[in-house]
């Protein structure tokens, strides 16, 4: 088994939806969003990014899903508050 036979197009397509959801948060979070709109900024673009692929390839949903991992989201958010409140931490060193 060769390294490529891993990247199929449905992790493919989980590793950029979860990266989309990771800038959205960044982004909600640093606009100054509340956490509730946060999570539903990552979310949208989780999904819409898994659903733009979808139309253009073949996917087997189930398997994109499984292949992000359970709790991916609430890790996105979680990590793009703490980015942001280190980065803001920084801002008030200086």
């Amino acid at each position: 088994m060769k390294a490529t036979d891993n990247f199929t197009a449905e992790r493919i397509t989980a590793l950029v939806a979860i990266l989309a959801g990771t800038l959205a948060a960044l982004l909600a979070v640093h606009i100054g969003t509340g956490i509730g709109n946060t999570i539903g900024a990552a979310f949208l673009a989780y999904v819409a990014t898994i659903v733009a692929v979808a139309v253009k390839v073949p996917l087997q949903l189930v398997k994109v899903v499984t292949a992000s991992g359970r709790g991916t989201i609430i890790a996105v958010v979680i990590t793009a508050i703490v980015l942001i409140g280190i980065a803001k931490a920084f801002r008030g060193l200086a």
